[in-house]
């Protein structure tokens, strides 16, 4: 192995989303992050002429390009016939928030709808994290450090976390 080769730094994640108004709905809209790009079947189909079949394919190109704070990109990839599944502890994807706002948090996610399960320490004293899932099953967390509010010990039951679309209120 050549010493002169180092990776960087991560670039982007990937997620699977049935639906790209939704995940636009839910990411964009209720979690705050902000959208870079949208891929949709018009706009693939401008920059890539000729390629219908694989912007209709059930593994589809068609995507949206999200950032949360200053991390790499999330890009939430349409995958037609992903179904909603019930959270599994890993993997998950950790999203930092500052203290102050990880109470704001389980509020806003609460009063949309979703199950949330925290906050819980599982760390040194002061870190906290609020555990709940995506509308497709995927376990997210919010993360934070200085926390001062009650937390409980140990980790979250993802499987009480599962919830669909419908009921959510966005």
């Amino acid at each position: 192995m050549s010493a002169s080769l180092a990776l960087e730094a991560l670039d982007h994640v990937t997620l699977p989303v049935s639906d790209l108004q939704r995940a636009e709905a839910f990411y964009v809209g209720l979690l705050g992050a902000t959208l870079v790009q949208r891929v949709d079947r018009e706009a693939f189909l401008r920059l890539s002429p000729g390629r219908a079949a694989e912007a209709d394919a059930a593994n589809s190109p068609l995507h949206l390009t999200i950032k949360l704070g200053d991390s790499p990109d999330l890009q939430l990839f349409l995958q037609r016939d992903h179904a909603r599944k019930t959270p599994a502890p890993h993997p998950h994807l950790a999203i930092y928030v500052d203290a102050d706002q990880l109470d704001g948090y389980a509020l806003r996610l609460n009063r949309a709808g979703v199950p949330c399960d925290g906050p819980r320490r599982l760390g040194p004293p002061g870190q906290a994290s609020l555990y709940f899932a995506d509308p497709w099953g995927q376990l997210l967390e919010l993360v934070t450090t200085g926390y001062g509010g009650d937390t409980r010990l140990g980790p979250p039951d993802p499987a009480k976390l599962a919830h669909d679309w419908a009921g959510l209120r966005l």
